[in-house]
Parts: structure tokens; sequence; C-alpha cells
């Protein structure tokens, strides 16, 4: 069915000057929090999804043979884990891709794009990877319209940073609203800007408006497993999906020795740290839980270095967890409970 049928089940309307243009773009297959903020952004309907781009999360592949050497292993046995978070160099993209299919047939949605990105990180700024969903963003940024358009980064930046290189015209008419970097003014270790740091020097290098979501801000977004049987499980067969792959990765990392000095998984909690893409757009504009910040230099080692010269960016300091949590039930259960 189409999404405005599934959004019917709401209840209300939004009046079309009240809604926002956006791109999804997603690691959807990196980790268990991805397919929440999916489903919370396509069951909004202040948001008008233009398509969901499947990203890649190749920096844990790049790294494969140091971690085949820290277990033990064979660079062709680790391979063969079966731990999804344990990816062959050049396949994350089409996990995220086959994914995001995955999940629009449980939602029961039929129109809305699925394109995949680029299936590896930048190298070479002269010689861009093939991006289909870098030339998507392309196309609806340079569409007549006087809203923004906002790309809600999940993941990396690899994309967006193509679609800049290749049209440096959509800066003006683009809002990346970015999930990732450490926290202010250091900087730290910090996985979705691992992804590719080059892509993310490109869009802090570049004139385009960014909305950045660090570690110590996302991170405050949790849920716990009982939650989710309560009030996420009940949601037809989206929601005991969303339930099923969170407790299916909890438990295999959580049982896996190479885990265990790890403080990730928890336990019986996870961090939801993508729906704040979402939780910045649906907050009231008048509540500034933000501040400026000169866009940074970034290291090597994902650290920032002050750019006096850097453009100003928004950075926020908090997200209100509990609307953005309680939302998320709501519009579950209205369209997908019993």
């Amino acid at each position: 069915m189409k999404r405005d049928e599934v959004l019917a089940r709401l209840g209300f309307t939004v009046p079309d000057l009240k809604k926002k243009r956006v791109i999804i773009h997603s690691d959807v297959k990196n980790e268990a929090d991805d397919p929440f903020a999916i489903m919370h952004h396509l069951l909004t309907p202040s948001i008008e999804v233009k398509g969901i781009v499947a990203g890649h999360f190749e920096w844990i592949a790049s790294m494969l043979p140091m971690f085949a050497k820290q277990q033990g292993l064979s660079l062709e046995q680790l391979e063969a884990s079966d731990n999804n978070m344990f990816t062959a160099r050049g396949t994350s993209m089409e996990l995220s891709y086959q994914e995001g299919k995955k999940l629009l047939d449980l939602a029961e949605i039929e129109d809305i794009p699925l394109i995949r990105g680029s299936r590896y990180e930048l190298s070479d700024l002269n010689q861009l990877p093939e991006s289909e969903g870098a030339d998507f963003i392309i196309q609806e940024a340079m569409k007549e319209d006087d809203r923004p358009l906002y790309v809600a980064l999940m993941g990396c930046m690899t994309d967006l940073a193509i679609a800049y290189l290749k049209e440096p015209r959509i800066a003006d008419r683009v809002i990346a609203i970015w999930i990732g970097g450490g926290a202010y003014p250091a900087g730290e270790d910090e996985f979705n800007l691992k992804q590719d740091i080059k892509a993310a020097r490109v869009v802090f290098e570049s004139p385009m408006m960014v909305w950045q979501v660090p570690k110590n801000t996302y991170k405050t977004i949790e849920i716990s497993f009982a939650e989710l049987i309560r009030y996420v499980k009940p949601c037809g067969a989206i929601g005991a999906y969303l339930c099923q792959q969170m407790f299916a990765l909890n438990d295999k990392m959580g049982s896996s020795p190479q885990m265990a000095r790890h403080a990730f998984p928890h336990g019986e909690t996870w961090c939801i740290g993508d729906n704040p893409t979402l939780s910045v757009l649906l907050q009231s504009g008048e509540r500034v839980s933000w501040h400026m910040e000169k866009a940074p230099f970034i290291g090597d080692d994902a650290t920032y270095t002050p750019n006096p010269e850097g453009k100003e960016i928004r950075v926020y300091d908090s997200i209100d967890t509990r609307m953005s949590i309680s939302d998320l039930f709501a519009k579950l259960g209205l369209c997908y409970g019993k």
C-alpha cells in the first residue's frame, strides 16, 4: 500500500506548509537501531520522505585483518563468521539495501524509493565511487522547491560528500542532519565518523549547513527490552521484527568472548541513537537545545582541532528523549497495533 494509507491510521494530518522534505540515509544493516529510526521517519506525517539511501559501513570490513589477528583466526575464518558486523570488503552497502527492502515489505509501504549508495568510502577525491544515492540527492536538491532538503544521515557521510563534489550547488539547498562525531571540543573515537573521515571533512569544509548530533547527545536516547516487548512487539509483523533483530544482535554480541570487555551491548537496554535525526525535526523550532560551533578540522584519529575559519554548524546538546520514544511507540501502535 502507499505510505499515505498507513499514515491515515494515525487519525490526524499535518498542513502541507509544515511538511519537511527528507532523504533518509542509513547503514541499515550495520546495527539494530537504524530500522527503528527509519520506521519513525516513515510514520511521521510532517516528513515528506523522498527516498531512502542505503549506506555502507566499510570501516569494520577494512579492519578485518587486524580483527582476525587479534582473535587468532584466518581472514577466511573471520569472514565466514555469522556475526553480521563482520562483513567482507565491499558488501556492506548491499546488506543495507536488502535490509531496507525487508523493512519496507514488513511495513507494507510500496511507494518509497530505495536507492543504493556507494560501496566504499572516499579514497581519491578526483575519482569518486559510483553512487546512485549521490545522484538521487542531487536530483532532489536541485528540484524547484522553496523548502530545504534535509538529508538525515544515520552513518557515514560518503554519499552526501560525493553529491556535493559532483554538484557543489546543492550546498545552498541541503541541510545535513548527522548522527556522528565525538563531544566538543576535542572529539573522540566515534563509529559513524570513522566510516569515512574524508567524507566528513568534505561536508564540514563545504558551505553546506550541518546539524550535528554528537555521541554524547545521541547516546542519551535509550530504551529497555521490557519497553519493546510491551509497546513494539505487538505492532504487527514490523513490530515483531524490530524487536527480534535487536534481541538477536544483543544475544550474538553479548555472548561473544571478544565483546566481553566492551560496554556494548549493555544487556537489556539499547541506544536508539539514530532517532534524533527525526527528533530535531519533530521538536519545536522554538526550543533551543543546541549551540553553534566553528566546524573543526577532523584528524585521522577522529579528534577535532579548532578551525577559526570554519563555518558555523549547529551542534545539539540535548534531545527530548521522552517525546522521541513516546512518539515512536504511539505511531507504531496506531499504524500497526491490534
